[in-house]
């Protein structure tokens, strides 16, 4: 047991050692932590991305260590700022120059003294870009433009589209578009950019290219025969459209057949009856002048006048009848009343093509086989009688008694019989001659028979009747007065003028195209100017004065004048860009008229022209 306790006593610690032990563990302690170094802070993180000018900037710097920290930064791109935030440094702001920059970035931690860290880092600003935006104008309601920058295709847009393009800061760029765009399905339609090309810039970056729809109006006669009109073409929608069709038009091939104007049809089915068309374009299609065909009938007649040679309507009556239906023959069967009637003096005929009515006429010898052998008994007795009176007439001889003388006085010379003057029937003159016995006036008489006989043989035998003309009621012309007519009426005539006048319709001209007034106006960076043209559109008369002697015969003669009256003045805007040539509008509809300088003497009204239309 003792050794046991020994052993137990022999193992207990030495208080004296327990003393050292907290010494030791401050030693370590100090050792371990107290006099340990600090590290320098550490770049953790870079975001320090390229920027453009004009455009926001935000960049980062992430650091590790002992915070706070305190930053120094040199170099920013101008418009460029830093601010920190615990362990990060904060880069923003909007560049305004472009160009690679060197920043140099100090950091230093929070010990003493304190550890820094020094790093150079690159920040690239670029030029930057604006954003253009090109729009095509609902006005294009079918089909594509194409888009043009500058000279490169961008793409092909409907209409109410879009594009953005990204342009350099300061560039400006010319951007275009087609000025024509066809309808894809409807041949008659087509798109008219109102500005094919605009500028584009920093300042002016949006551009609209509007669209206006275009109808293709042509305009024709029918029938054909009455020629090409002219004024075909494109026209805007809305647009008031005018022409002028020909009253009247003969055909070139034949003379007896006109067209005469009736109306319009136009596109939409609706009609004008005015020459002069004036409508709203709203759509494509025809205008067609509508003429009616009008046949000419003649009627020839030997004898007499005639009335109804005029021009009628293709397919209606036309009625005719002749002024007078019985005319006196020529020759002495004329004198005795010999007629001519006419055996048809009026009536109806279809004008289905031009038509010639040749009056006939047939002889009436009812008077002169009356009247001749009543003549030719009455000349008998008439001569008869003078025969007879002639011989009575005739003095005796008178004898008278002897005077009372011694030897009886001679007898007194015994008178002459007196002479007995004899009318010599169909003789050139009457004869003075010795007493005309019954057999010569016997003679003369079946001389007169048998010339009547031969007349009428000649007739009946079918011989051609002498002309004959109706009596002219009218004053004799002045080339058939006598002298002593001519010395009293013709110098009158003279003095007053045959006041007959007509008008005739050549052609519709038009003037040169003149300016009625210009304006500047400002279209992005570039000066425009938009002028207003006008154009005059006139008829063309031939007019036609007689300057012969009122009442004269024949058909007038004397002056031709040329004039004009104004149908309308059309007018046309226009604009012009500063490179572009100023030149009057074209294609324009009144391209097809002759164009003539118009002097303001030839200009009349219509009320002045004539009323009689040749």
């Amino acid at each position: 047991m003792h050794i046991g306790r020994e052993g137990a006593s022999g193992g207990r610690c030495n208080p004296k050692r327990q003393y050292y032990i907290p010494i030791i563990l401050a030693l370590i302690y100090i050792l371990t932590f107290a006099t340990k170094t600090v590290a320098a802070p550490l770049i953790t993180d870079v975001d320090l991305p390229k920027g453009q000018v004009g455009s926001p900037y935000n960049g980062r710097i992430t650091v590790s260590g002992n915070p706070p920290f305190s930053w120094a930064v040199a170099g920013l791109p101008p418009g460029l700022t830093s601010t920190s935030a615990t362990n990060t440094l904060y880069i923003s702001g909007v560049p305004t120059q472009s160009g690679i920059f060197s920043v140099i970035v100090t950091v230093a931690d929070n010990s003493t003294p304190p550890n820094s860290i020094q790093q150079n880092f690159i920040i690239t600003i670029e030029k930057g870009t604006y954003e253009a935006t090109i729009t095509i104008g609902v006005g294009l309601k079918a089909g594509q433009t194409r888009v043009l920058l500058g000279a490169t295709p961008l793409t092909s847009l409907h209409g109410g589209e879009s594009i953005k393009v990204s342009l350099d800061l300061g560039a400006v760029r010319t951007v275009s578009v087609d000025s024509i765009v066809e309808h894809p399905t409807e041949p008659g339609i087509r798109f008219r950019a109102e500005v094919d090309r605009r500028t584009v810039s920093e300042s002016s970056p949006e551009v609209e290219f509007p669209y206006y729809t275009e109808y293709y109006i042509d305009f024709k006669a029918d029938p054909s025969k009455v020629g090409q009109l002219s004024g075909s073409g494109w026209f805007k929608e809305g647009y008031i459209l005018g022409n002028v069709a020909p009253e009247e038009v003969t055909d070139s091939d034949r003379p007896d057949v006109k067209y005469r104007f009736a109306h319009w049809i136009l596109p939409n089915g609706e009609t004008a009856s005015s020459r002069q068309l004036s409508f709203k374009v709203g759509m494509p299609g025809t205008c067609t002048a509508k003429y009616d065909t009008y046949y000419k009938l003649t009627l020839t007649s030997k004898y007499g006048g005639t009335e109804g040679s005029n021009w009628y309507k293709a397919g209606t009556q036309a009625e005719w009848r002749i002024a007078t239906t019985q005319v006196r023959m020529a020759g002495i069967l004329g004198v005795f009343g010999g007629k001519l009637n006419a055996i048809t003096s009026q009536g109806t005929v279809y004008m289905d093509e031009p038509k010639t009515i040749e009056i006939q006429w047939e002889p009436d010898y009812t008077l002169p086989i009356i009247l001749i052998p009543l003549t030719m008994v009455l000349l008998a007795g008439v001569g008869y009688g003078f025969y007879l009176l002639a011989k009575s007439a005739q003095p005796k001889p008178v004898f008278y008694p002897p005077p009372y003388q011694p030897m009886p006085p001679q007898p007194p010379p015994q008178m002459p019989p007196p002479q007995t003057t004899v009318v010599m029937i169909g003789g050139d003159r009457p004869k003075l001659g010795p007493a005309a016995t019954r057999e010569q006036l016997m003679e003369k008489f079946g001389e007169l028979l048998q010339k009547y006989e031969e007349e009428i043989r000649a007739t009946i035998l079918g011989k051609e009747l002498p002309e004959t003309r109706p009596a002219d009621r009218s004053l004799p012309s002045p080339g058939t007065m006598s002298a002593t007519v001519e010395a009293d009426v013709v110098p009158a005539q003279e003095r007053v003028a045959c006041d007959f006048a007509s008008k005739r319709a050549l052609r519709t001209v038009a003037s040169e195209w003149r300016r009625s007034e210009s304006k500047p106006r400002s279209i992005s960076e570039e000066s425009a100017i938009t002028i207003m043209w006008m154009r005059d559109i006139y008829q063309e008369w031939e007019i036609t004065r007689c300057l012969l002697p009122r009442g004269h015969a024949g058909e007038h003669e004397g002056e031709v004048e040329i004039v004009y009256t104004l149908l309308n003045t059309v007018t046309e805007e226009k604009a012009y860009s500063t490179s572009e040539d100023i030149l009057p509008p074209k294609p324009h509809y009144t391209d097809g008229m002759p164009i003539i300088d118009v002097s303001q003497v030839t200009i009349v009204s219509p009320e002045k022209l004539p009323p009689i239309t040749a």
